[in-house]
């Protein structure tokens, strides 16, 4: 299967190998390795000078990798192959399906773009990440001024009350009123679930693909675990990363191609890393409400 129009290289974007733990044994292994899986349902709430992320930072680092990404094929002037064209039983052939990459630039201000192709996250994190942030709740002092913004309230609070009866006061008042909308102030939001490593997986898998450098069982078998697993279902691995023999494509072969597809095509409702890629140089992060870019 064909995904790019031109064969491409890549020099700034990778797909990131998992870590190497030295002196651990196999038990302590799994238990990280169940950790990592678990931890990321774990909303951690990183208040930084008085704002707080509306997601985790790993969201944030898959957007930009995914932004790099686009960056860097962009120049290559690469355009993106989402359905090859295949002959169907009347001998007609269905419509391939292209997308030429280009990022967006007006959806990027404050991001500076040639920074983001060259740099890594993390420095540029630290210049950047105000972009990303929410204002949290906060006690005002007794000369602050009362806000006239309407997207904010000024409430009253016994200190003396029981902090549960107080946050009962505060739901039963939202459930009357409407106080809060549930929307973050964030200027770039995040539109779809996130999950960090099946982001991680699509990422990678649509990386190497690209650079094609390597067959589907060896990107899923690969020593280095590019692709790892996300929850309890895929614990010991993909069901194609293993030689099952209940699993077997209609040439009595292990069907690597089906997880690989899966990872990086998607579907309407669940995105693949060709489609995270295109929303990503649209401005939207995971997904683009407008377009599934599968037509």
């Amino acid at each position: 299967m064909r995904h790019t129009t031109q064969p491409i290289q890549l020099t700034y974007s990778k797909p990131q190998k998992k870590k190497k733990y030295k002196n651990k044994n196999e038990h302590q292994l799994r238990q990280i390795q169940y950790n990592e899986i678990n931890n990321e349902r774990r909303r951690r709430v990183r208040v930084i000078d008085g704002l707080t992320m509306d997601k985790t930072i790993h969201s944030y680092r898959m957007w930009f990798m995914f932004l790099k990404l686009g960056l860097e094929l962009e120049k290559q002037k690469t355009v993106l192959i989402m359905k090859n064209s295949v002959r169907l039983g009347n001998g007609e052939r269905t419509k391939e399906v292209r997308y030429p990459i280009k990022v967006d630039r007006r959806k990027y201000r404050g991001w500076d773009l040639d920074d983001v192709l060259t740099m890594g996250f993390d420095d540029w994190w630290e210049d950047h990440r105000h972009l990303f942030m929410d204002q949290i709740s906060k006690v005002l002092k007794p000369n602050d001024q009362i806000s006239n913004d309407p997207n904010m309230i000024t409430l009253q609070i016994d200190k003396r009350r029981r902090l549960t009866d107080v946050i009962n006061d505060l739901r039963n008042m939202n459930k009357e009123k409407n106080l809060f909308q549930k929307q973050s102030t964030s200027k770039y939001q995040i539109n779809g679930r996130i999950r960090y490593l099946t982001l991680l997986n699509k990422f990678n898998c649509l990386v190497l693909k690209l650079e094609n450098k390597l067959t589907n069982k060896e990107i899923l078998t690969h020593k280095d675990q590019y692709i790892r697993p996300t929850d309890n279902r895929n614990f010991d691995g993909y069901t194609t990363q293993k030689e099952n023999p209940n699993k077997i494509n209609d040439y009595g072969e292990v069907n690597y191609g089906k997880t690989i597809f899966d990872l990086i095509s998607g579907s309407k409702r669940s995105y693949g890393g060709k489609q995270i890629l295109l929303s990503v140089c649209d401005g939207y992060f995971v997904m683009n409400p407008n377009n599934d870019y599968l037509s």
